[in-house]
């Protein structure tokens, strides 16, 4: 029993030890942190590591506005602030007083409990103190409390030809976030993020706050040109819509907007950024010679429901709906739509049934079995004299999935490609591995544990071709862990990345509107409502939108039209680009 309690005395010492933290010195008269220089630092950072300005760090340390270089030392003025402190085993109030450099009667003053001893996981505020800066651990047991570091003067900047132009914000991390898509929403490289964070792992938590550096977009002066003379003879790219007055548009959203009991924070945020991009559409309509009068429903606010809302006469007299974003009540307004005769969209996938009977529907999302044929068709062109191995499950939806991808398979004509299929299971998949130099492999299965196992066998196999599902993507292991390096060609109805110079324009004139950063479902609100509104009230065909493509295709004669275009993408080092 002794040696167990010396054991973890050891354990507990050197997990204090191992805690690293700036040392503070004196300098000219000022108390500084000690900062040696490490591979990866500039001025920017050491300004936001330390919340001291640079114009400080510069007159502490002449000759650094040329430039860092690793393993130089730099003190840092330090930046007296109110922090949180935890307070850890055996902690006095004398301890913690020296520790931050504040007398014991200032921590009473704030914290009057502590007048009768500290307690174990206590919370101290301790304003005017000197704060630590741990510098090889992702956590701390201290909370600095938010102060914006003042900009360099204009003295500064002449004396030492210095400029900031970035920003950095507070990012509070989501549930289903991961380092890895939070460097993808703000545009930022995850080792960036971990430098900047101190992070020495991408593991995240929920309600965690991290910090993220915003850059400001490159401004150039444009040189003003010559404007050509008007060409008589072009087309100009307007519409022109049926003589009408106006059209009416109904868009049925989850907003929640009066927080009823149901309010899912996560649903209504999804909903309000598709309202988000809707309405940029429906501008860009209305300046393209569109007159619609827009009715936002909300069907999930305490006050009314999707009862009340289909039982108002004016919503007969719509032109358009938008149906809801969910199966079960975007069921429920199609079949008002169907008996009004009016007109309706599904933004998202919807089950083949809807459109069947219904020739003013449409669903704007492809099928599985589009996703399957695009799939199908991909492996068909990458591989024409080859042959496939399709690793075949036995779950309901796997197996329908692997029929879906077989049928389509076999549809693809010989003049297209000769490649062949073999059908094996997850016990043998393995004995085809000889067959060639190169081994494509087929799994449409959403058997985690085996697609990860699949995955992780053939990640650093070059010789070895993986073609999957977009739902392997919500997997934290896959999209999510850094360790996790791996390479899958998937099918999915959308393209949404940062790099993509439609979504790059796009997010330009979003943030312009909004001051905010561009969603997935902002774009998804945009392409359904300026995609429909063309082809079903101005009988325009466009082909593709910010993050979608389009091909409507009638599901037969007195049916809707279903989209059958979509992405076939290959996720490689945490992001997908198009084959």
């Amino acid at each position: 029993m002794k040696q167990v309690f010396l054991l973890l005395l050891l354990l507990r010492c050197l997990f204090v030890q191992g805690q690293q933290y700036a040392q503070i010195t004196e300098r000219e008269g000022k108390k500084c942190y000690v900062h040696t220089v490490s591979d990866g630092n500039n001025l920017y950072g050491l300004q936001q590591m330390y919340a001291c300005p640079a114009e400080e760090i510069l007159n502490m340390n002449p000759g650094i506005e040329r430039g860092l270089t690793t393993g130089e030392v730099v003190f840092i003025p330090v930046q007296r602030k109110t922090v949180k402190h935890t307070v850890g085993q055996k902690e006095t109030l004398y301890a913690v007083s020296k520790m931050y450099d504040v007398s014991m009667d200032s921590i009473t003053k704030y914290n009057p409990s502590a007048k009768n001893g500290l307690k174990l996981n206590q919370r101290l505020l301790i304003p005017n103190a000197i704060a630590r800066i741990q510098t090889d651990e992702a956590s701390t047991s201290v909370e600095v409390m938010q102060q914006e570091i003042p900009k360099p003067s204009e003295a500064a900047k002449s004396k030492f030809n210095i400029s900031f132009t970035d920003q950095v914000i507070s990012h509070v991390v989501l549930p289903q976030e991961s380092l890895y898509t939070i460097s993808k929403r703000f545009m930022v490289p995850v080792p960036e993020l971990q430098a900047l964070n101190h992070l020495t792992s991408s593991r995240v938590s929920p309600g965690q706050s991290i910090r993220i550096p915003v850059k400001k977009e490159k401004v150039e002066i444009v040189p003003i040109r010559a404007v050509p003379p008007k060409r008589i003879d072009q087309t100009p790219d307007e519409l022109t819509f049926p003589a009408r007055k106006s059209f009416e548009v109904a868009l049925f959203l989850p907003l929640n907007l009066d927080s009823t009991s149901t309010y899912n924070r996560f649903v209504s945020a999804a909903a309000l950024e598709y309202y988000m991009g809707a309405k940029l559409a429906f501008d860009s309509l209305s300046r393209m010679g569109l007159t619609a009068n827009v009715h936002v429903y909300d069907y999930e606010a305490a006050t009314q429901n999707l009862a009340s809302i289909l039982a108002n006469p004016a919503l007969s007299e719509m032109d358009l709906i938008f149906a809801p974003l969910q199966q079960r009540e975007a069921e429920i307004v199609s079949a008002f739509a169907r008996k009004n005769d009016i007109a309706i969209a599904f933004p998202v996938f919807m089950k083949e049934n809807e459109l069947l009977g219904n020739p003013n529907s449409v669903c704007l999302s492809p099928s599985t079995a589009n996703l399957m044929e695009l799939l199908a068709l991909s492996v068909h062109r990458q591989f024409v004299n080859q042959t496939i191995v399709l690793i075949k499950s036995e779950s309901e939806v796997d197996v329908k999935n692997d029929q879906l991808f077989l049928n389509s398979f076999h549809n693809v004509p010989s003049s297209v490609s000769k490649a062949k299929i073999i059908e094996a299971s997850w016990k043998n998949y393995r004995q085809y591995e000889v067959m060639n130099e190169d081994i494509i492999y087929v799994c449409l299965s959403t058997d985690k544990a085996k697609v990860l196992g699949l995955l992780e066998k053939y990640k650093d196999n070059p010789h070895v071709k993986i073609y999957g599902m977009k739902e392997w993507l919500e997997w934290k292991e896959v999209s999510g862990t850094i360790a996790n390096k791996y390479t899958f060609t998937y099918a999915s109805p959308s393209y949404f990345s940062y790099h993509s110079p439609t979504v790059q324009a796009f997010h330009k004139k979003f943030r312009r509107t909004y001051s905010a950063d561009l969603t997935k479902m902002a774009c998804l609100g945009y392409d359904a409502t300026l995609m429909v509104c063309r082809q079903l009230l101005e009988k325009t065909a466009i082909q593709s939108g910010v993050i979608s493509n389009y091909q409507l295709k009638q599901m037969g004669t007195g049916n809707g039209y279903q989209n059958t275009a979509g992405f076939v993408l290959q996720f490689k080092g945490f992001e997908s680009k198009p084959e």
